[in-house]
């Protein structure tokens, strides 16, 4: 459940230190913020007043601008130009810059403390950009994104770092830095931190386990990419017996390469191994992909990078062809979710939307295609099943084509 903002109201009308000093307005904000936002207006009646505004955290200043801003919002991974995003709980304090005070001035201010709220999130973890081949800038790689209809966006250039350093400004669309380790032996995704290796050079199988090693301890959450891609250096040739968060069984348009990624994660499910499963458009201009084709719904605890590559590790994602196109969720949103565990025999049900008439839902276990459900001329339908073996997911498909996959729920 949604829990509402906090939120304040203050008039102030009176300045003790009269032109050229500070007011500050005291708020806290609690562990599970997930963003703060202040709005305030000196009106026209208030003579010609000017009146700046700032924000301070634990008493050191996180951003400043002049009057001309009513609006300001500070959230962990983004914030209004002029304010420094990141850590959000504790004392703060709106200042207020008294520049010209003209008669009857008055201040009004609203602060908003917004609480972190469980919500499905569209995105695309693996895209490219100038800084290594993928053709754009960052600023166009981030547009184009948000114009998909993307919540949130990973930029993975190879073997470089340099477009996590881009300031951008775009409150609507969540950046995820990133980096695609790319070496002869096999691709692989360090998401969530702005230099993940002090080094990318690979010279053997081994040294990109070493590599993941370093990443993942540092705290990057890894994929590997493609891992059958038809290139000397794109097919992964190290091996899955070392630590990796999920693997990428959808990359760009559907082909050879993603039904045997595909194939290859059925036998490792099969086989007892809990592994997430992931999609990504892998964007580069040379090859005409857009964003978020696929993309990865996720269930988040909240909106920052945190929650997103969270999510990302517990499987708790659906893989669809495209961000407003077919979609699965659990039908109980307070019940059990993708990536979870759950009691041999428990109920599980899905709900789908935005089918189309030649779909078909598919249930897959460790037998393989257990139940198929055509779907006719709905576009939406409720599946309703018991968990009774090692694991189940969906699939969608229009005859060869898929449209989406589910992580699975897991047995016990």
């Amino acid at each position: 459940m949604s829990q509402a903002p906090r939120e304040f109201h203050h008039t102030i009308s009176e300045f003790p230190g009269g032109e050229k000093s500070f007011v500050e307005i005291p708020f806290q904000a609690g562990p599970d913020t997930e963003r703060i936002e202040v709005s305030y207006l000196f009106p026209a009646g208030s003579g010609g007043s000017v009146i700046d505004i700032g924000l301070a955290h634990k008493g050191v200043m996180r951003g400043w601008t002049g009057a001309e801003y009513g609006h300001v919002t500070v959230a962990r991974d983004w914030a209004t130009p002029g304010y420094h995003p990141g850590e959000l709980e504790g004392k703060w304090d709106v200042v207020l810059g008294i520049v010209k005070i003209g008669p009857d001035c008055r201040v009004d201010v609203t602060i908003r403390v917004v609480s972190r709220q469980a919500r499905w999130l569209s995105g695309d973890i693996h895209s490219h950009t100038e800084h290594s081949d993928g053709g754009v800038p960052v600023a166009d790689a981030v547009h184009r994104a948000r114009v998909s209809r993307l919540d949130f966006v990973a930029l993975t250039d190879h073997n470089t770092t340099t477009q996590n350093w881009v300031k951008l400004d775009d409150p609507g669309l969540l950046v995820i830095p990133g980096m695609e380790l790319t070496s002869y032996y096999g691709h692989t995704n360090f998401l969530g931190l702005k230099d993940p290796v002090a080094d990318w050079r690979c010279t053997s199988p081994g040294e990109v386990a070493t590599k993941m090693a370093e990443a993942r301890e540092k705290g990057a959450t890894i994929v590997i990419n493609h891992p059958f891609q038809r290139s000397a250096g794109g097919r992964w040739q190290s091996g899955y017996d070392l630590a990796f968060d999920a693997i990428e069984i959808w990359n760009g348009n559907w082909s050879e390469l993603n039904q045997d990624a595909l194939d290859m994660w059925q036998r490792m499910l099969s086989a007892g191994q809990v592994v997430p499963a992931t999609g990504g458009s892998d964007f580069h201009l040379k090859n005409r992909r857009r964003h978020g084709r696929p993309c990865n719904r996720l269930y988040a605890a909240g909106y920052s990078v945190a929650d997103v590559l969270s999510a990302l590790k517990a499987g708790r994602n659906v893989i669809s062809f495209a961000p407003q196109e077919v979609q699965a969720e659990p039908v109980d949103r307070d019940g059990p979710i993708f990536g979870d565990t759950l009691a041999v025999g428990s109920p599980i049900a899905v709900r789908f939307a935005g089918l189309g008439p030649g779909d078909d839902i598919r249930l897959i276990t460790e037998k393989g295609v257990v139940e198929t459900w055509p779907v006719g001329g709905q576009d939406t339908m409720q599946i309703d099943k018991r968990l009774e073996g090692r694991f189940a997911r969906f699939e969608v498909w229009n005859g060869p084509v898929p449209k989406l996959f589910t992580n699975p729920f897991y047995g016990r």
